[in-house]
């Protein structure tokens, strides 16, 4: 029986032949690699700095430390990998959840208005917003902008799963992570996501102070003095560190982030293609297609939970993997106890019926028909 995964990384030749260069090298931390992994980063993204990290957690972890969100009233996704908000936690943030499009799954920027305004109304309430950008489409970050400056806020972009998308404002093309409209951005290497360096993170910004805290925290927050041994503690920092051989790798698959997306796209249209047709337009709907989607996810919607589950079963029992992104978290035992219950009708209707299918680079036409030809079985014995 084939064997499926829903994503998977892409690692070929020159990949491997730029960690074998790295582990013959003095330094295989804080050394050149490092800095040639943020260079390149800093190149892609237009933006004045960045910090790369030990994991996407470390970078969303620093973000919040570097923007002093403790005691902050920060407005996030429930509809996201548990990290968003677990670092919020961790700083002791007061995390208030907005509701979510309930299609695309990414926050709903009129919610998010009518929440801050009502928030604005105690007026010594320090605010943040974490939008997430999900399934490689970035956020309406201008929207939020616009509302983060009326309203006094600072933004922590989650770019995890949008490195490679764009998006357009007054006609002007920016890419997810630029830091255009945000004070942060937050980057994940994970190997699923659209570059891989086994695990890593970064941190991107504009602002040189920010990036100046990041880099402290990241190294126990220890400062060197010029020509000593000695070293400053100005603040309580971590050791967040990503390695020479994750750096490697990350420099030589940013090279081949323009065929991982090439790739990607021919993948997500075949898709769009193919399941406007019989027997699938009966069962399910993709997520709509959106301009400059850097397709880290394919999701399809089904008309129900109980559908939805039963088609995860179905095609596991062939071999393919899929997977629900995501639970909302204030389902979450620990969310519930900590913020109570509540729910948001835009992350449930969501959550009932989203399924991630198969995509990732190396994702062969051939089993992409597998693929359809399994779900077309399934949506037959509906």
């Amino acid at each position: 029986m084939k064997h499926i995964a829903y994503s998977r990384q892409s690692i070929d030749e020159s990949d491997i032949q730029a960690v074998a260069e790295t582990l013959k090298s003095d330094l295989l931390i804080q050394g050149s690699q490092i800095t040639a992994f943020e260079e390149a980063l800093k190149r892609y993204l237009n933006v004045s700095d960045v910090v790369v990290v030990s994991s996407g957690t470390a970078a969303l972890h620093l973000s919040y430390l570097a923007l002093d969100l403790g005691g902050t009233t920060v407005f996030t996704s429930p509809v996201t990998f548990a990290a968003t908000a677990n670092m919020l936690h961790a700083v002791g943030a007061n995390i208030r959840f907005i509701d979510v499009d309930p299609q695309t799954g990414l926050m709903d920027v009129d919610n998010l208005e009518q929440v801050l305004k009502k928030t604005s109304s105690h007026k010594s309430t320090k605010m943040a917003i974490v939008p997430v950008s999900l399934q490689g489409i970035p956020i309406n970050l201008p929207a939020i902008d616009n509302l983060a400056q009326y309203y006094g806020a600072s933004i922590v972009e989650d770019a995890a799963h949008s490195l490679g998308g764009e998006y357009v404002c007054d006609q002007q093309v920016y890419k997810s992570a630029s830091c255009s409209h945000s004070d942060l951005a937050v980057l994940s290497f994970h190997p699923l996501k659209s570059i891989c360096c086994a695990e890593g993170g970064a941190v991107a910004t504009r602002d040189p102070g920010l990036a100046n805290t990041v880099r402290l925290l990241r190294n126990h927050g220890l400062m060197r003095q010029e020509n000593s041994y000695l070293r400053t503690q100005k603040l309580w920092g971590y050791n967040y560190h990503m390695t020479d051989l994750q750096a490697a790798l990350g420099v030589s698959q940013l090279k081949r982030l323009p065929f991982f997306l090439s790739k990607r796209k021919a993948i997500a249209n075949r898709y769009y293609e193919c399941l406007q047709g019989e027997p699938y337009c009966h069962f399910l709907t993709p997520t709509p297609k959106v301009l400059g989607s850097a397709y880290h996810l394919f999701v399809v919607h089904f008309r129900s939970k109980e559908v939805r589950d039963a088609a995860y079963i179905f095609l596991q029992s062939y071999g393919i993997e899929t997977h629900v992104h995501y639970v909302p978290l204030y389902k979450m035992e620990l969310y519930k106890q900590w913020l109570g219950e509540f729910s948001l009708p835009g992350a449930e209707s969501y959550y009932q019926g989203c399924l991630s299918i198969p995509i990732y680079p190396d994702f062969s036409e051939e089993d992409q028909d597998y693929v359809l030809e399994i779900l077309a079985k399934f949506c037959n014995q509906l």
